[in-house]
């Protein structure tokens, strides 16, 4: 029996997080949210997080240092950064080859967002 992968989703504006929140719910994953890095680091502490998508900003720290320590916990996370302020095309993903973080520009697509976690997580 597989067992249920874990989704952590970080963003200072719980809009963002509700969508991403229903996106998900009918699906079979655990789902957390936070909307700060130091919450979202003790849900990490908890959970083996399997899929992170992370904000840059967020009000305690960046989403590189928080995807940089729970990628540390856990080095087969799949982190996702995002932010208004990436040159990454609409609809796109770039992925830095160095540390396999993924990057999605604000505002993105609902569906490229469920693409690469189906993708990445049934591989």
């Amino acid at each position: 029996m597989k067992s249920k992968k874990t989704l952590l989703f970080v963003d200072d504006e719980t809009e963002i997080l509700e969508i991403l929140v229903d996106l998900f719910a009918e699906d079979e994953y655990s789902l957390y949210t936070a909307t700060r890095a130091d919450d979202a680091l003790a849900i990490a502490e908890k959970h083996n997080i399997d899929f992170v998508l992370s904000d840059l900003k967020l009000p305690d720290a960046s989403g590189d240092d928080l995807l940089w320590r729970i990628r540390k916990k856990n080095p087969d996370s799949i982190c996702v950064l995002t932010s208004g302020y990436l040159d990454v095309k609409y609809g796109c993903i770039q992925e830095n080859r160095h540390d396999g973080t993924f990057y999605l520009s604000k505002p993105w697509d609902l569906m490229t967002i469920r693409q690469l976690v189906s993708e990445r997580l049934e591989q």
